[in-house]
C-alpha cells in the first residue's frame, strides 16, 4: 500500500508574507496619491519580481514536497533541493530527532539547502561528518538510516508518517 504525506510551509509564515506584500501595495498607492509616482514605480520595479520570487520559494516549493511511502522503500520528492528513493533494503534503522535538542544532527555544512521558519530541504552535513538529506516542517523527524547517509523526514502528518513506515518496512 502506497501513502503520501505533504509537507509544506507554515500557515504562519505564508500569512506574514501576504501582509507584508499588502503593506508594500499600500506603499505603492500612497506613492502614487501623493505624487511621488518615480517612488511608486521603483517599489513596483523592486517588490514585484522578489514578491514573485519569495511566493514561488515559500508557497509552490514546499507545496510539491512530499514523502512517499511504499511496499517498496521511500520515495522522498523535494525539488529543487531535495529527492531520494530509499528501498527497505538499504534501511539500517529509524528512529526519532528532535533537530533542535539533539547535538550529534546540529548542522555543519549545507549544500544545496533552503531554510526559512520551521521549513527545511535539502542536503547538509552533520556534526560526525556524513550526509544528511532533510526535508521538514518541525523539529522533531524520523530519521532513516542508510549505509551512505541519514534522511531526515517531517511531514505534517508524523504520527501517521511513523505508523506508515512502522507497516510497510520490513
Amino acid at each position: 500500500m502506497t501513502t503520501i504525506f505533504k509537507i509544506p510551509m507554515s500557515k504562519t509564515v505564508l500569512t506574514f508574507f501576504l501582509l507584508i506584500v499588502a503593506i508594500v501595495a499600500a506603499a505603492v498607492a500612497w506613492s502614487f496619491n501623493s505624487g511621488l509616482t518615480w517612488t511608486g514605480i521603483c517599489l513596483i520595479a523592486v517588490a514585484g519580481p522578489l514578491s514573485m520570487f519569495y511566493w514561488y520559494m515559500l508557497y509552490i516549493t514546499p507545496k510539491r514536497a512530499t514523502v512517499t511511502v511504499a511496499d517498496e522503500g521511500v520515495l522522498l520528492a523535494a525539488p529543487p533541493f531535495a529527492s531520494a528513493v530509499i528501498p527497505w533494503a538499504s534501511v539500517v534503522k529509524t528512529f526519532r530527532v528532535d533537530l533542535k535538542k539533539d547535538a550529534d544532527f546540529k548542522f555543519t555544512k549545507t549544500k544545496k539547502y533552503m531554510t526559512f521558519g520551521a521549513y527545511r530541504s535539502g542536503m547538509v552535513e552533520i556534526k560526525d561528518g556524513r550526509e544528511a538529506v532533510v526535508v521538514t516542517n518541525r523539529s522533531d523527524v524520523l530519521c532513516i538510516q542508510t549505509e551512505d547517509r541519514y534522511y531526515l523526514i517531517g511531514p505534517s502528518d508524523l504520527p501517521g508518517f511513523l505508523e506508515a513506515v512502522e507497516k510497510a518496512a520490513p
